[in-house]
């Protein structure tokens, strides 16, 4: 791919791949969270359980996420799209008003979440202009019910589940 307009209809093919959405936290050392909604997110292997996501390098997680070699993936219900909006956005008021809890300087773990893997740094990989990163769970906190649905992206935008 040459120039602009194949970089745009690359992005257009790849929106027809449905997918759920999260959001992957951080916490740097000082203490400050930080947040970013990704779809670039999937299992990886299951002995040990890691899974894999892939961050843009201008990415204001990214560095945080590097320093403290952990970071969380928060899997969103389908009543949490204004918060998959909010972390969409560069900004520095993200977590202002979202409830979350950590464990002893861990990476936030949003409330609501329909589940939470908690995450150490196992490999980071060049992948053009993002990093891949490939994280071993450490933790899971699975908050689903039978009559939770997920957030799903198709297509430019969210859709509803129906199972």
């Amino acid at each position: 791919m040459d120039d602009q307009n194949d970089s745009a209809i690359f992005r257009k093919a790849c929106g027809l791949w449905a997918s759920g959405v999260s959001i992957v936290t951080t916490i740097d050392s000082e203490g400050v969270p930080f947040g970013l909604t990704m779809n670039a997110v999937s299992s990886l292997s299951l002995e040990p359980a890691m899974l894999l996501v892939c961050v843009d390098n201008n990415s204001d997680t990214l560095a945080p996420m590097l320093e403290t070699n952990s970071f969380c993936i928060n899997v969103l219900s389908n009543s949490q799209q204004s918060l998959s909006g909010r972390f969409a956005k560069k900004g520095d008021d993200k977590f202002n008003g979202v409830s979350w809890s950590a464990k002893s300087n861990g990476p936030p773990v949003l409330d609501g979440s329909l589940i939470s893997f908690t995450c150490s740094i196992a490999h980071v990989y060049e992948g053009g202009d993002h990093k891949i990163i490939c994280g071993k769970v450490e933790q899971m906190m699975d908050n689903s019910s039978a009559e939770t649905a997920p957030l799903i992206y198709f297509g430019g935008g969210y859709k509803e589940f129906k199972s």
